[in-house]
């Protein structure tokens, strides 16, 4: 079943793209396209954040002994008050490195 499912998003990926370069669609999108399309890089940024934050060597940790997340928690909080994407990889990263 994962075989199906993987072919037939490589498809619909292969189809996406070549419509676009191909000039089969054209240069607007339908609104119900627009507005899901929206989603797209959040959601795959939150799940590659994830795996990387939750899983390790060891499998699943979820703790907070976990050094990588209470850095991402740090960061997190730096974010929010400085809005700021250096000062926030940079805390982010220096309070990973200090705790490991």
């Amino acid at each position: 079943m994962i075989w199906v499912v993987m072919i037939l998003t490589g498809l619909a990926n292969f189809a996406a793209r070549i419509s676009v370069f191909s000039g089969v669609i054209g240069s607007v999108l339908p609104t119900w396209a627009e507005k899901y399309l929206g989603f797209v890089p959040t959601a795959v940024l939150s799940a590659i954040i994830s795996a990387a934050l939750f899983t390790g060597p060891e499998g699943v940790q979820i703790s907070i002994d976990n050094p990588r997340i209470l850095a991402a928690l740090i960061a997190s909080a730096v974010a929010f008050t400085t809005r700021s994407v250096i000062a926030t990889l940079v805390c982010g990263l220096g309070v990973l490195w200090w705790l490991t």
